[in-house]
């Protein structure tokens, strides 16, 4: 029987347990987008917290991906060091760190070249940005970017990168029809939708070699019409498998209307773990480790998923932001619900990070 608490091996990387920090915006507060100290006292707060495997708030692959100035770059030789230091606090209390590494496409608002904000197709944002359609020489230099990036936070000593392709930044909205419009080889079926994040995927292990773990987050299905479903998310996974991918962390969610949110509001035990049954249903029919993410509170829930069958790990993002030491909680006994209750004033605009709730000043990283 699997357990929380198992010392594991999860795609391609030894971890104490079965528990990851999943990928969360940190807002670090630094207009240059490096590794400041209030960046680095997170990672560190989470690693001494008992997190198995934390990865990292999205990382901006080139300058002209960024969503905002706040959000932390790896694609310079400059943020190697910061970066460095990050790894080195997270593995001194045996943690271990995954860099998620992304392009916000048609949410770059941050563009630091001066150039066009890029997506799958043309069209105008809710807040009247104008976005280009990429050309197949973008894409080639997007890939050729994430590969540097990848190649920059191995580098560094992180233990794995993980590619963004969930709620609705660039990857995902190649993948996603509400997004993707093309009639060239990048568009129309999965094959062609799902063709830039094979090409990027290509790309990083031409830099980073067959060994380095590489891991996706990806929508299971984009709750919109039209969107992903999740027999294509099966698709994307399988041909990934194929290339060698390590691990696959399943969320959900476009994040263009409240009810394709890739953070639902929890306000029931039967609103929990929405996306779970689907990451099982993917974890049954491909031999890559699958992570479930979203909507859990409980190891009750945890282990009762855990053992129904294939899932090899679950993910934690708001209970580890008002509770950063939730795992070393559990494991020494205290086995009672996080206390996040899934409000998600978290994810609003904020001076600093950690849990925006009054209920529990003082329970949080807030600084």
């Amino acid at each position: 029987m699997k357990t929380l608490h198992d010392p594991i091996s999860l795609g391609g990387i030894a971890t104490q347990n079965r528990i990851v920090r999943s990928a969360t915006f940190e807002f670090s507060h630094h207009a240059k987008g490096d590794y400041n100290p209030e960046y680095a006292r997170i990672y560190e707060t989470l690693a001494k917290g008992g997190v198995g495997i934390i990865i990292t708030g999205m990382v901006a692959v080139d300058a002209n991906s960024p969503i905002n100035a706040q959000m932390i770059r790896a694609y310079d030789d400059q943020f190697v060091p910061g970066l460095r230091q990050i790894v080195e606090q997270v593995h001194a209390s045996k943690s271990r760190l995954v860099v998620q590494i992304s392009h916000c496409g048609v949410h770059a608002g941050h563009i630091e070249s001066g150039g066009p904000r890029l997506g799958a197709s043309a069209m105008q944002t809710t807040s009247g940005a104008t976005v280009q359609a990429m050309t197949a020489e973008d894409i080639a230099g997007v890939a050729a970017h994430f590969a540097g990036t990848a190649a920059r936070c191995r580098e560094a000593g992180a233990d794995g990168v993980q590619l963004h392709a969930a709620h609705g930044y660039l990857l995902s909205q190649f993948l996603s029809p509400y997004y993707n419009r093309r009639d060239d080889a990048y568009g129309g079926d999965i094959a062609g939708r799902s063709r830039i994040v094979m090409e990027v995927y290509d790309a990083i292990r031409e830099r980073v070699g067959p060994d380095y773990p590489v891991w996706i987050k990806i929508n299971n299905s984009d709750r919109t019409t039209p969107g992903l479903t999740q027999e294509e998310c099966l698709w994307v996974c399988q041909a990934l498998e194929n290339r060698g991918i390590h691990a696959i962390e399943i969320s959900g969610g476009l994040s263009v209307t409240p009810e394709s949110s890739a953070v639902p509001m929890i306000k029931t035990p039967e609103e929990e773990t929405p996306y779970a049954s689907a990451a099982l249903s993917i974890a049954e029919k491909i031999s890559v480790p699958v992570i479930s993410v979203c909507g859990y509170r409980t190891p009750k829930s945890i282990h009762e998923w855990l053992n129904r069958g294939k899932l090899e790990a679950i993910a934690l993002s708001r209970p580890l932001i008002v509770e950063p030491d939730l795992p070393n909680r559990w494991k020494d006994g205290d086995t009672s619900r996080a206390i996040c209750i899934s409000c998600n004033q978290c994810f609003r605009p904020k001076e600093s990070f950690g849990c925006q709730n009054p209920a529990f000043a003082g329970r949080t990283q807030r600084r």
